[in-house]
């Protein structure tokens, strides 16, 4: 016991230094933008897969830094790896890029006109939004939306006005790919924004309830072409090129693009590192209630994990009485299937239960990810029951029958407790690593422990401290549930 607190506190020491390590910025200067020609020669931050990734490809007169997150953009400007940013101009409210100490040092003239995005055979729902949108726009509504959210200071503290009751009957399920006022943000399980206020305002148009679901940027295609949402959302750009695979509604409103650089009269500069401390432990916790993200996330993390792993350890031993089956093609089919699920990457059969098998069933994302750890976690643990029942002699079977045991009682009182003391290191192994594998449930939206530190992360643009709270917290669930099959070890020896 003392070694394992001492691995816990080294580990947990670990994690603080990191912590002190990933908290400290360069100094280094900010760039004096005049106009767009003067990021000649730069370091430029931009997201993987947006449209400003497009229009710079081809530049080589700038060095190109392409994130796959708006969070690691920011981190890479504030830590001086990069020196320019370019995303949306309305991307980073002002009160948070003076916390972030960068500000918005030019706005491009060209107009990038957003909508809300459908499937091609969508055409009823688009129209009908679109005819919304049209109206608002002619009654000047949309202006007054767009100012209420874009012309605040501080979005994240401008209130939803009142729609009256939601409509009942079957909901509008909306994917948004942002995190950030003032487009689209949640507080707890509310959405605000200008996405949210207007789809809202469609809904009771409608005559149907709206929901919202957070979407990693990578997933909200997907999900839309799946029919896992109806509308996705999140300040997407109407270009050609996309509307040759889907269909936008009426733009909402228009983009530019937006240069951020290093804030040198900002004053975070000056602000001690206990206080940063005090600061980065606010804004990722306490403010708007973020913890709860963590928490939930956790139930749903331990929700898919004992479930798969209960379900798998009962399949794999089906799949292990197949495999060791004297009949030839109950253990072919058996073979078959284990080496089909040892072939595909988890992420891969994910999504393909989730976007193909399962869609369609009303199955809900989590049950999904159950079935899809479970079926994974069978085809391993199945070889592993087989490997420990073949590791105890047949000498112990004809022990058993010799004294009047039946074949079924042989092997629940001898050849069984065996097994398990035998099997019970490795899977214990094999367990954890499902545990930690859940991280990627996320891609299917579920709200699990990683993207619980995605959601505050993509609010707070602090790149490190929520992925160190969920690391933590992995590492004494690993601790935990490896402490609990060494004590099984135990008491089956005893």
């Amino acid at each position: 016991m003392k070694n394992t607190g001492l691995s816990l506190m080294t580990a947990i020491g670990m994690a603080v230094l990191l912590l002190i390590t990933g908290c400290s910025h360069t100094d280094k200067k900010s760039v004096d933008l005049q106009s767009e020609a003067d990021i000649i020669g730069h370091k430029v931050a931009y997201n993987a897969g947006s449209i400003y990734e497009i229009l710079l490809s081809s530049r080589t007169d700038i060095t190109k830094l392409s994130f796959n997150t708006q969070t690691d953009c920011i981190e890479a400007l504030v830590g001086g790896q990069a020196d320019i940013y370019i995303d949306d101009d309305c991307l980073i409210p002002q009160d948070e890029q003076r916390r972030l100490g960068i500000r918005l040092a030019l706005r491009g003239e060209t107009d990038f006109p957003c909508g809300m995005v459908f499937r091609k055979e969508s055409s009823s729902l688009r129209d009908s939004l679109s005819h919304f949108i049209d109206s608002l726009i002619a009654t000047g509504e949309m202006q007054t939306i767009y100012e209420r959210w874009f012309y605040s200071e501080t979005p994240s503290q401008v209130a939803m006005p009142d729609l009256g009751p939601a409509p009942k009957g079957k909901p509008i399920l909306v994917g948004e790919c942002v995190n950030m006022p003032p487009v689209a943000f949640p507080i707890e399980k509310e959405w605000y924004g200008l996405e949210p206020e207007l789809m809202q305002r469609f809904g009771r148009y409608a005559g149907r309830p709206v929901k919202f679901n957070f979407l990693p940027a990578s997933a909200g295609v997907p999900a839309l072409q799946s029919g896992s949402v109806d509308i996705l959302g999140g300040g997407i750009f109407i270009t050609e090129e996309r509307q040759k695979t889907l269909d936008f509604a009426s733009s909402h409103f228009n983009a530019h693009p937006g240069y951020y650089v290093k804030d040198e009269a900002s004053h975070m500069a000056s602000v001690s590192f206990g206080q940063r401390m005090k600061d980065v432990f606010r804004n990722n916790l306490i403010v708007e209630n973020r913890w709860k993200y963590i928490t939930s996330g956790l139930w749903e993390t331990v929700k898919i994990s004992v479930l798969a792993i209960l379900l798998g350890s009962l399949l794999g031993a089906g799949v292990c009485w197949m495999r060791m089956s004297r009949r030839r093609w109950v253990s072919q089919t058996a073979k078959i299937y284990i080496d089909i699920m040892r072939g595909i990457p988890m992420l891969v059969f994910l999504l393909i239960m989730f976007y193909v098998i399962l869609a369609g069933t009303g199955m809900s994302a989590t049950m999904v990810a159950v079935s899809a750890f479970a079926l994974n976690f069978a085809a391993y643990v199945s070889e592993m029951f087989r490997s420990a029942i073949s590791s105890v002699g047949n000498g112990q079977r004809e022990a058993g029958l010799a004294i009047g045991f039946t074949p079924w009682q042989t092997f629940v009182y001898i050849i069984a407790p065996q097994a398990v003391r035998n099997v019970l290191p490795v899977y214990k192994g094999e367990a954890i690593s499902l545990v930690k594998n859940t991280s990627i449930v996320g891609y299917i939206a579920i709200n699990d422990l990683t993207r619980a530190s995605d959601m505050i992360r993509n609010r707070t643009f602090d790149a490190f401290f929520p992925l160190l709270i969920v690391t933590i917290i992995y590492f004494i669930l690993a601790w935990l549930l490896g402490k609990l099959l060494d004590l099984t070890v135990k008491n089956n020896k005893k």
